[in-house]
């Protein structure tokens, strides 16, 4: 067996990576117009900051922060009922505390509200990025880069409903009334109290059948993974359990595509969402105004003011909401068996192509105590005969209610001629890779779990992992390979806000594992040229 260093190893761990997520054949089609983006190092997250997408944004009184303020004001009765109880502040609502009066349980709400509060803020930014592709090379298609030099993606998609001119046309009284009932199908408007102005607002989610469409598609694109991964392995042929698993539950695998794909039809209301959502778009050939100024509502009711920041903030949710329970995890395996077959691998999206940036994808470490930064890379070998990897994965599809992107589809409109700081604008090109404003955009965050990394006895690793463990107790330090946090503290920020947590790891002779969840990387729709208008339109509004 050879000696790689990690970079190699990791570019190949990588390229299997994308294969099964990518990849397709008559079973499960691969899609042509979509590709993935990974976060290097992974984002470490937690199960509470996503309550808000189950819970909603009233808060709550939980079982721990009732026992918390019971043990500050009660000392004596919280001891015991603390030992009794042990449950999480990511747990269901509890009956109201004996001991607490109305206002501490009113103050307990409005903690929990601020919470869920800033957990939507903290996702709704996180995800509100444009994917830069315009320069797309092996580095930035293995790695996140996001442009930001024309805003975010809800930024530039207000300019655009802004600054855009449709189609001038007239329907009738009974199809606009047919409109407001199909658009009614897909939206759900509750009302919940500003912190900021304490005035009740309107704001705008998926409906029930928006919901149950992305959940049972997010079914089916797991099982469609699982159906990929399972195939892929038996293709490499080179460990005779995945071919035999392979040829011996082909069927199985099959099976559980197609019925997720029944499901998404009978269940998941796909053929009813899809011809609302084809009606909308014909209707949109014969007369914008009134759907334009729809989506300009509904991206104003899905607006909220951040608590901590002060700025605005688009309500963005993620479906299956309590995806970190669910069941529908796949599991990847990478080995020593699969190293030949993809130790000089390449990616591929939308018709252009690069080789994965082996450099970048190396072992290193990164942080410091007093607030300082510093990285170092790990530059020994490993075997390939002493490598292994496992972890499980989903994909979670994206709902931004606010965001139409049949409009954006439309041959209808156009950015205004007559304003000279838009009139040259093009969401995308629609070139390889496309350039513009929005040349592609986040539609589902890939979550990854009880990560697996095993290099055997490799003296040089073990003393790279004893320097780290050692320089960790010193300060905040973290380690990554390619997309994957090993271990240690993770960040994100934005213009607007800025986030860190930890995951835990640990280190012994059987290897490294990581149980906790992080996102490691997105995938991206292409857009299409935009705006396309179609030359046959004379008058414009």
């Amino acid at each position: 067996m050879a000696d790689i260093t990690p970079s190699v190893l990791s570019n190949s761990i990588m390229a299997k990576f994308y294969d099964v997520l990518t990849n397709g054949d008559a079973t499960v089609p691969k899609s042509p117009d979509n590709f993935l983006s990974f976060v290097t190092p992974g984002v470490a997250v937690t199960a509470d900051d996503f309550r808000f997408l189950t819970q909603g944004l009233s808060g709550v009184v939980t079982p721990a922060a009732a026992q918390t303020l019971l043990a500050a004001t009660n000392p004596a009765p919280a001891a015991g009922a603390a030992s009794s109880t042990g449950t999480s502040a990511a747990s269901a609502p509890a009956p109201a505390p004996q001991g607490l009066t109305d206002a501490q349980l009113s103050q307990l709400r409005a903690q929990d509200t601020q919470g869920v509060y800033q957990a939507a803020e903290a996702f709704a930014r996180m995800v509100d990025f444009i994917p830069d592709v315009a320069s797309l090379d092996g580095k930035q298609l293995a790695t996140l880069a996001i442009q930001t030099d024309n805003g975010t993606l809800s930024e530039v998609y207000e300019l655009t409903l802004t600054m855009s001119q449709i189609m001038e046309s007239v329907i009738p009284d009974d199809e606009k009334a047919k409109i407001d009932h199909l658009r009614s199908l897909l939206t759900t408007t509750t009302k919940t109290t500003d912190l900021i102005s304490g005035a009740e607002v309107d704001v705008i989610g998926a409906s029930p059948m928006v919901i149950a469409y992305n959940t049972k598609m997010t079914a089916y694109d797991n099982a469609a993974l699982a159906y990929n991964s399972a195939r892929i392995n038996a293709l490499a042929g080179n460990d005779p359990q995945s071919v035999e698993y392979f040829a011996i539950n082909a069927p199985i695998l099959r099976n559980l595509v197609t019925a997720a794909m029944s499901d998404w039809v009978t269940t998941g209301y796909k053929n009813q969402y899809e011809e609302i959502a084809a009606y909308i778009a014909q209707v949109e050939g014969r007369d914008l105004s009134l759907l334009l100024a729809a989506y300009k509502d509904d991206l104003a009711k899905a607006k909220l003011t951040g608590i901590s920041s002060g700025s605005d903030f688009y309500y963005t949710g993620a479906t299956p909401g309590d995806f970190y329970q669910a069941p529908g995890w796949s599991t990847f395996h990478f080995s020593e068996t699969d190293f030949a077959s993809y130790s000089n691998n390449s990616f591929s999206a939308t018709g252009w192509s690069a080789h994965a940036s082996a450099g970048f994808f190396g072992i290193g470490a990164s942080g410091g105590a007093s607030g300082s930064k510093s990285q170092a890379q790990y530059s020994g070998n490993f075997s390939t005969k002493y490598c292994r990897m496992s972890f499980e994965i989903m994909q979670v599809a994206l709902t931004r209610a606010w965001f139409k992107t049949s409009f954006l589809n439309s041959k209808t409109w156009r950015f205004d001629p007559g304003n000279p700081d838009v009139k040259n604008n093009l969401l995308s090109d629609g070139g390889m890779p496309p350039a513009g404003l929005m040349p592609a955009y986040p539609t589902s965050m890939i979550v990854v779990r009880n990560l697996m990394l095993d290099f055997g006895d490799n003296s040089g690793f073990r003393s790279f992992m004893e320097q780290q463990k050692s320089s960790a107790q010193g300060g905040s330090a973290s380690f990554s390979l390619g997309p994957f946090s090993l271990g240690g503290g993770a960040s994100h920020s934005s213009s607007s806000s800025s986030s860190s947590s930890s995951d835990g790891y640990s280190w012994t002779d059987q290897g490294l594992s990581v149980p906790g969840m992080q996102v490691v990387g997105y995938r991206c729709h292409v857009l299409p040229k935009s705006p396309n208008p179609s030359p046959d339109i004379k008058t414009w509004i």
